[in-house]
């Protein structure tokens, strides 16, 4: 018994230096083992979940494929354009300014509303009638000696002149005056003799109105002032009181009221 006791005690002894030994080289190291990630689901522990994928539209985005509006609401309004501009071609429009023979039975009434827009010189409504009696008064003592006719109405004045030489030097006189007189609108009317009284496409008798729009104009009187128009008689000169007085140019000037 005493035998085996030192046999075991020369095992240890010589077990400590190997044990030393093992420790200074890492073998006695011993492996750590991790644990295992928890498994998810019903798949094995062993198989990586696959990463998740969000193939879902966006909310309130229409699966269906965008359609450019704005180049339709353009193209749509392009139409809309072209087809005015050409609607608006066709249409016959009355010049503004400048001498021409007036087409529009309203002409007059545009002419004034255009003359106020622009500024004219205009009339308080309480000076109308003063206004028109003294320029009456200054055109009989104007045209004193000439082949005229001066009328009072109660739109204006009425003007007129016979066909003749003396008719060019009784507008250049109405024309000075007219300058002076600014605050007036001044329809020229050409009366064809032998026309119907509703023709107005006679060339003659339309020059007759612009040659007369003309002497007034380099008399001093503004072309916007000025409507011409053409109208055929058939009023027997002695009508007016003698055949010298037949209506060949006609004057009618309304006074320009501020409103």
């Amino acid at each position: 018994m005493f035998q085996s006791s030192n046999t075991r005690r020369s095992g240890r002894i010589l077990a400590l230096p190997l044990l030393l030994s093992a420790m200074a080289s890492g073998c006695a190291l011993l492996p750590v083992e991790q644990d295992a990630p928890t498994p998810t689901g019903d798949r094995p522990a062993s198989e990586p979940a696959a990463p998740e994928t969000d193939t879902a539209p966006p909310a309130g985005t229409d699966s269906q494929p965008e359609t450019d509006t704005d180049t339709d609401t353009d193209t749509a309004a392009d139409t809309d354009t072209e087809t005015e501009t050409e609607t608006r071609s066709t249409e016959p429009t009355e010049p503004s300014l400048g001498l021409h023979i007036a087409r529009s039975s309203s002409a007059e009434s545009e002419r004034r509303v255009l003359l106020r827009e622009q500024g004219h010189e205009t009339l308080d409504p309480g000076r109308l009638g003063y206004y028109m009696d003294v320029l009456g008064a200054r055109l009989r003592q104007e045209l004193s000696g000439q082949p005229s006719a001066i009328d009072h109405q109660d739109s204006g004045i009425r003007v007129t002149l016979p066909e003749g030489a003396d008719q060019a030097r009784a507008l250049d006189t109405i024309g000075r005056l007219l300058d002076e007189f600014g605050a007036s609108l001044v329809t020229v009317i050409a009366h064809g003799h032998g026309m119907d009284a509703s023709d107005t496409s006679s060339e003659g008798t339309e020059a007759d109105a612009m040659a007369a729009g003309r002497r007034l104009e380099n008399a001093g009187v503004a072309p916007e002032r000025l409507v011409l128009r053409v109208f055929g008689t058939t009023t027997p000169a002695g009508n007016l009181g003698s055949e010298a007085f037949s209506p060949q140019i006609e004057l009618r000037i309304q006074p320009l009221a501020a409103s």
